[in-house]
């Protein structure tokens, strides 16, 4: 089974992986951020740089080095814009190139298990929280899941133009659960996004996992 191709659409590459992670194929900028990573960590790394790499390929692009910056978020090639993500189980990417319109670019990868009731608080707002109230609980558990991954996917695409760090009351996410789409509402004004600008998405719940995709792509 695959879970990215055919996400985004077709001005978007995506490569996946699944475990176990390879822990070889570092460049030198990326040893350097990652040196004295455990395992794990370093495994997840590696194997997202060499997605990346599959990723910039598929677009015809040379292969390049892909370092983290002070914030941990990747530092793609000039004119790429892009987005790593991964489970204990799955690992992917999604990239675009903005000469050919892509402007944002943000992947979730999610195990497909209910969110804790003790993080809905945290996560959810009032709205999410009524909605998910009329559901039975362990189906209302999976959707707070993926309202989780729909969140973190829209925070990643956005950061790299805002720069900015925010909680999970920024976005409001509504769940087309059989249509495979999600909507993220802001709920506030950041960098140059502003309330109730609406952003559509797309999610994936199969084989154990959850997979939400976003692409800002003008033309």
């Amino acid at each position: 089974m695959t879970f990215l191709p055919g996400l985004l659409g077709p001005a978007i590459a995506t490569a996946e992986a699944l475990p176990p992670y390879t822990a070889e194929g570092l460049l030198p900028l990326e040893e350097a951020f990652i040196a004295r990573a455990v395992d794990r960590r370093r495994a997840e790394f590696a194997t997202g740089r060499a997605l990346a790499r599959r990723a910039l390929a598929a677009l015809g692009e040379a292969p390049a080095a892909i370092p983290a910056g002070a914030d941990r978020s990747p530092c793609w090639p000039d004119g790429i814009v892009g987005s790593i993500s991964h489970s204990p189980a799955l690992c992917g990417v999604a990239l675009g190139r903005k000469a050919d319109g892509v402007r944002l670019v943000g992947l979730d990868i999610e195990l497909a298990e209910p969110l804790p009731q003790d993080l809905w608080e945290t996560v959810l707002t009032p709205a999410e929280n009524g909605r998910l109230s009329a559901m039975p609980l362990a189906e209302a558990g999976l959707a707070a899941r993926v309202i989780f991954s729909a969140k973190e996917c829209v925070y990643k695409a956005q950061y790299p133009a805002s720069g900015i760090l925010f909680g999970f009351e920024m976005f409001e996410v509504a769940l087309d659960m059989p249509g495979g789409t999600f909507q993220a509402t802001w709920q506030g004004d950041v960098g140059p996004f502003h309330a109730g600008l609406t952003w559509h998405g797309r999610l994936h719940v199969a084989g154990g996992h959850v997979v939400t995709g976003f692409a800002d792509i003008t033309g």
